[in-house]
């Protein structure tokens, strides 16, 4: 039996009731889930391993780009997969 995983952009169960945001930055597609003050960011696709690097700040762009907000430092957790974070929308 074979099963093909296309790309998933459900939420954690703490962000299932928040906002969808689905955009793309610099050629990399996200999905960003904001509940409140916090905030989800999916990537989408292969990012070759010497690409890495750039993706993080990208995640970062899409959030602020897809809430408005800035995120709160010393928040941002995860990886170049997920990222979690509050945000700070005081701006």
């Amino acid at each position: 039996m074979a099963f093909a995983l296309g790309a998933c952009d459900s939420p954690s169960p703490w962000m299932a009731s928040g906002t969808r945001h689905a955009l793309t930055v610099q050629g990399v597609d996200f999905t960003v889930w904001q509940h409140g003050y916090r905030v989800e960011i999916i990537r989408h696709g292969f990012v070759r391993p010497q690409d890495q690097s750039r993706i993080r700040p990208l995640m970062q762009d899409a959030a602020r780009q897809a809430t408005g907000c800035d995120l709160r430092p010393g928040t941002v957790e995860g990886d170049t997969g997920v990222l979690r974070a509050q945000l700070d929308c005081r701006t």
